[in-house]
């Protein structure tokens, strides 16, 4: 049986396991198992993204081995392809937007939140390829300088961002004229790849290196992009940048340029990685769900005890408040109004309590009690949530990594 084939088998039983286990405790806490069997739905998903002239489409078609996507030095493609092999009896062809996002057979119904206008820019293609069979790739446009949502009529930043959390593994790539100076490049990197996917699953690619003019101008290109991305990802420690060109017929590669063809083709055979890859992803996914349910639910017991503290001390003081009330609450009415003649303590005092001398008493008593109740009700308590909402680190014993992050 080959890797791919274990993986997918592995996956299947992923898919039985996770609900059997995890169904229970998720309703318990009102969580959604669904979304987090979502990737599981459909093949490993390997998304390329990158400024436009970064050879995406051009490495996508040389790794399918036919021309499917447009290529050009110029933007080619406004479009999030998706491209994966015909099902069963399917037909090879294209797949419409709305299409692809109701269709229950695809990860893909959260892309429904991002409008119409993305819908008309995101297609499915089927194409028959043995690659294909066990994985989907996604193309996407190629990110520019000083473009907005308006631009562009959807959030693109944000599309990018659910495709990466349900990708498994993600090329980014760069060409040597522009190297990690894209605008919308450092977005990706600072802001939307982080709180979407682990650095595991990304593969940064400095691809067209044969445009060099020389060895040294690739170097050059080669330290600006390793500078860039220690200022975008805030790393002094740069991650492996596969160093590829594309092969065209009737294009000559400099001599000099030929020691890297193997950098090519192990960023392919990492991509083809993509099934075993889906494993470490939903396992990656489960441990950090439940871990964050752990800490929910250390969170919420650390509130409950504090809060019962704080109800218990509260409670003793008002307790303490209400005898003091009982006791010398009519004592102070008869010191400041001369009213009522005797007051509890001194019938008490003298032996001369009868059910008249608890009247007031146990007016002041019912008072303090409703005051106290009144005060913790509208005062109190909403204080002591807002301390915890504005700060719920300090619900949590922070004695990890995992949690500190």
């Amino acid at each position: 049986m080959s890797e791919n084939k274990k993986a997918m088998e592995l996956k299947r039983q992923l898919e039985e396991i996770l609900p059997r286990k995890l169904d229970k405790v998720f309703k318990d806490y009102g969580l959604d198992l669904d979304e987090l069997l979502v990737p599981l739905k459909w093949k490993p998903l390997v998304l390329f993204i990158g400024n436009y002239s970064s050879g995406k489409s051009t490495f996508i078609n040389e790794f399918l081995g036919k021309e499917i996507q447009r290529t050009g030095q110029a933007p080619t493609d406004d479009s999030f392809t998706i491209i994966t092999a015909p099902e069963g009896d399917e037909p090879e062809g294209d797949l419409t937007g709305s299409t692809v996002v109701n269709d229950e057979r695809f990860p893909f119904e959260s892309l429904r939140g991002f409008g119409q206008k993305l819908l008309s820019h995101l297609s499915l293609k089927r194409v028959k390829s043995p690659v294909l069979e066990h994985i989907a790739i996604i193309d996407t446009p190629g990110m520019l300088d000083s473009v907005t949502e308006k631009d562009r009529g959807y959030d693109y930043l944000g599309v990018v961002g659910e495709l990466a959390k349900l990708s498994d593994l993600i090329v980014l790539m760069f060409d040597p004229h522009k190297a990690g100076t894209i605008k919308e490049t450092y977005k990706v990197l600072r802001v939307t790849l982080p709180g979407a996917a682990g650095e595991d699953r990304v593969r940064f690619v400095l691809n067209r290196i044969d445009e060099c003019e020389s060895l040294e101008d690739l170097l050059r290109a080669y330290g600006t992009l390793c500078w860039n991305l220690s200022q975008m990802t805030g790393r002094k420690d740069i991650p492996r940048i596969y160093l590829t060109f594309a092969k065209i017929e009737g294009k000559t590669v400099p001599q000099e340029f030929l020691i890297w063809s193997k950098e090519r083709d192990e960023l392919k055979k990492s991509l083809l990685d993509a099934p075993r890859m889906r494993l470490y992803h939903m396992l990656q996914e489960v441990d950090n769900v439940v871990r964050e349910l752990a800490l929910q639910i250390e969170a919420m017991e650390n509130f409950r005890k504090r809060f019962r503290s704080k109800f218990w001390n509260f409670t003793k003081t008002l307790s303490l408040s209400g005898l003091v009330a009982f006791l010398f609450g009519d004592l102070a009415m008869h010191l400041v109004s001369g009213y009522p003649e005797t007051p509890f303590v001194v019938d008490l005092v003298s032996r001369t309590v009868t059910a008249d001398s608890f009247i007031w008493p146990l007016i002041w008593l019912l008072v303090v009690v409703a005051a106290g109740a009144l005060v913790f009700q509208k005062v109190t308590f909403p204080l002591f949530v807002k301390r915890y909402a504005s700060d719920p680190d300090s619900l949590v014993k922070l004695k990890s990594p995992f949690k500190d992050a």
